[in-house]
């Protein structure tokens, strides 16, 4: 074999292999999108039914939100179970709840953890509610995402979006 004809099988080994972990890394990516889109429409749903099969066992949530018995800027911080979480749950509540992202979330992976992260904001019955940064701590278990950990914060002032108009999402349907 010259060497000129080497190299290239050498290259195209590499490329191949490139274009291999590109595609596997692009199917990682886009599940870990559909595990957050579903994500969202449990929050809208309120249903805890939604909510289990994207949690693994021992799933956790802590958020971060203005103390309202504190002084200016104090925070409080609530840590739960998911199974505390689920349990209080209203599913049927009339509410429309309507989550999104802030641009586009940062989401890092290796193996079988991930990370999302990116500013959110929030709507109740059309109207906006509170901003904040959400942070899913992922593990990938029998072939599947599913939330270890979710963490967010609940801003209530210099939010972005506070003055917009509803998206389409957020609007309950005319009657």
């Amino acid at each position: 074999m010259s060497l000129i004809a080497g190299v290239a099988a050498i290259l195209a080994g590499v490329l191949t292999a490139d274009a291999k972990k590109a595609a596997d890394d692009a199917a990682e990516y886009a599940a870990i999108e559909n595990l957050i889109d579903r994500t969202f429409a449990a929050i809208a749903a309120d249903d805890p039914e939604m909510w289990r099969p994207l949690l693994t066992d021992e799933a956790r949530n802590l958020s971060f939100r203005p103390d309202r018995n504190g002084p200016k800027g104090a925070l409080s911080m609530r840590d739960e179970s998911y199974k505390e979480v689920l349990a209080d749950m209203t599913p049927g509540d009339p509410r429309l709840f309507y989550e999104r992202w802030i641009g586009e979330p940062t989401v890092l992976v290796d193996g079988p953890v991930a990370i999302v992260w990116g500013r959110y904001d929030f709507w109740i019955d059309g109207v906006f509610s509170h901003c904040g940064v959400d942070t899913l701590n992922l593990a990938k278990i029998d072939g599947a995402w599913k939330i270890a950990h979710f963490m967010y914060t609940v801003e209530l002032e210099g939010c972005a979006t506070a003055g917009d108009a509803a998206p389409e999402g957020a609007r309950a349907s005319p009657e």
